[in-house]
């Protein structure tokens, strides 16, 4: 049986007459970096605030360790860490200082703060104030405060939003770290499927409050079947002189194989030679990531 940190059933949140959130079943698994991925306002906060018992679902249920939220989140949360939207600090206090505030709430030792500040890679800067702290690292503070608790899983919302290249790959890093080195489950949502690639090993692609899809990220990468792409000279003559093969005209006039076997390019160059088609250029091509996720959020609008 699988062990589930994160399983939702059914969770819905309307507002009016729009549901934000749409009998979503998440499953996050113990040890998992899960990738929740959507566009902008497709529902990830609004469901991450319904995880941690922020606010009420209108219908379905949360289960964190197996255990319902928002009914016993107090008994949960202790296991749970979290980042949602931007990082809350004391401008004039060092980064210490900061979570000093934090681990005497939490009731956790001082020697914990030295041990989350070296996760993150801020024992060099702990006595800086945290005013001026770059953007990167105002976010592994708020990481730091998250991680005080010694929590289990670790909830992060668009945790490299606005941040330079630098500070992405230094967040990318310290998150493919955790269930690695820490044994911490993370969930972290993004729009950015470029980011998610890099470090999640499960996504969840949501769109519309819906969810279009849900597995390992290697699932995903398989659905970027190659086609072959020739240029040519009558497009519409190239299909018919295609005899059987899987091909159809693209919209920028091109021609495309939906087959990468070399032998079917082979016959089809053959073909459309013999039946007086110039071939200009035959390239192999491979749908990125980036292509299934925009088709997978168009198959969902229109749905």
């Amino acid at each position: 049986m699988k062990d589930h940190v994160v399983a939702t059933t059914a969770l819905t949140k309307r507002y009016g007459n729009c549901n934000v959130v749409d009998e979503l079943d998440l499953r996050v698994e113990r040890g998992q970096i899960y990738g929740f991925l959507g566009l902008n306002g497709a529902g990830k906060t609004t469901t991450i605030r319904m995880l941690m018992g922020l606010i009420h679902p209108t219908s379905g249920f949360v289960r964190l360790f197996d255990r319902p939220v928002p009914a016993e989140r107090m008994k949960v949360m202790r296991r749970v860490g979290a980042l949602v939207e931007s990082p809350s600090y004391y401008a004039h206090l060092s980064g210490r200082e900061n979570l000093r505030i934090i681990a005497t709430i939490l009731d956790v030792p001082e020697k914990r703060i030295d041990e989350v500040l070296s996760i993150v890679r801020l024992s060099a800067d702990a006595g800086r104030k945290a005013g001026d702290y770059s953007l990167g690292m105002k976010q592994r503070l708020g990481i730091a405060s998250a991680l005080l608790g010694s929590p289990e899983i670790v909830v992060l919302d668009e945790p490299t939003n606005g941040l330079d290249p630098a500070g992405i790959h230094e967040i990318r890093d310290l998150i493919r770290a955790m269930p690695r080195e820490h044994g911490i489950t993370v969930l972290v949502s993004s729009h950015l499927l470029a980011e998610i690639d890099q470090m999640a090993t499960s996504v969840g692609v949501i769109h519309s409050g819906r969810l279009l899809f849900q597995g390992p990220i290697e699932d995903l990468r398989a659905r970027s079947q190659g086609h072959v792409r020739l240029e040519v000279d009558r497009p519409e003559v190239a299909v018919a002189l295609a005899g059987g093969l899987p091909v159809r005209a693209a919209t920028d006039g091109a021609l495309e194989l939906a087959s990468v076997v070399p032998g079917d390019a082979a016959r089809l160059v053959s073909a459309l030679v013999g039946g007086g088609v110039s071939v200009y250029r035959v390239e192999e091509r491979q749908r990125t990531l980036e292509e299934i996720f925009l088709e997978l959020t168009s198959e969902g609008a229109a749905a």
